[in-house]
């Protein structure tokens, strides 16, 4: 399977068409978070309409996007996968969209003890092959800010379990990374014409690569 990744659009779409050219034949899409900067929701709607319908999109809402887009997109043809699981072929795909505290007091935030919670429900149902989409990444991984790791205690506990943990949300920290059995990628922002494509190969594990539209 291979899938496009986007992440932190932040409402600017003039590079997502090139990014879905770029990336060639895709099974799916996945929109990882801050698809809108504060609003409004409706943006939804136009981001689908340049992704089109010809393979499913899988969404998470980020920090800053409210949180009443999760209604958005569940009402929408994307596929919501907020604290939900969704099956794809033979790949589970997990999704926890929003991100742990940040000093800004954005929209969609989450206490560690909040997304632990939900993070071990999430990991029950991991399979034989499985990816998380996280707008969060984990707390050591892609998760620099100020010379600090900023990521998710909780979102690390996935590390090593999970076999994809496509991230977004620090924009300085776009890159791809290999730890234990997980592929660790942020994608950088869509915003400025970054994406990732990821082909999960069956007897080969998962390749991942930076894509600039």
């Amino acid at each position: 399977m291979k899938f496009l990744v986007l992440s932190d659009a932040h409402g600017v779409y003039s590079h997502v068409a090139q990014l879905f050219y770029k990336a060639g034949d895709v099974d799916a899409v996945c929109v990882i978070g801050d698809i809108t900067d504060f609003g409004p929701n409706n943006l939804v709607q136009e981001l689908l309409s340049l992704l089109g319908e010809d393979v499913p999109t899988l969404m998470i809402p980020g920090n800053c996007d409210l949180p009443t887009i999760v209604e958005t997109i569940e009402e929408s043809p994307a596929v919501n996968l907020h604290l939900k699981s969704f099956d794809y072929d033979d790949i589970k795909f997990l999704g926890i969209g929003g991100s742990n505290p940040t000093p800004f007091n954005t929209p969609f935030e989450l206490s560690e003890a909040e997304i632990q919670s939900y993070i071990d429900k999430l990991l029950t149902e991991v399979s034989e092959t499985t990816v998380l989409l996280s707008h969060t990444p984990p707390k050591g991984f892609l998760d620099i800010v100020d010379s600090r790791h900023v990521g998710s205690e909780a979102i690390l506990g996935a590390v090593n379990i999970v076999d994809v943990l496509a991230c977004g949300h620090i924009h300085e920290q776009r890159g791809t990374l290999i730890a234990g059995k997980t592929a660790i990628v942020n994608p950088g922002m869509a915003a400025h014409g970054f994406g990732a494509v990821v082909e999960i190969l069956a007897e080969e594990g998962s390749n991942v690569s930076l894509i600039q539209g």
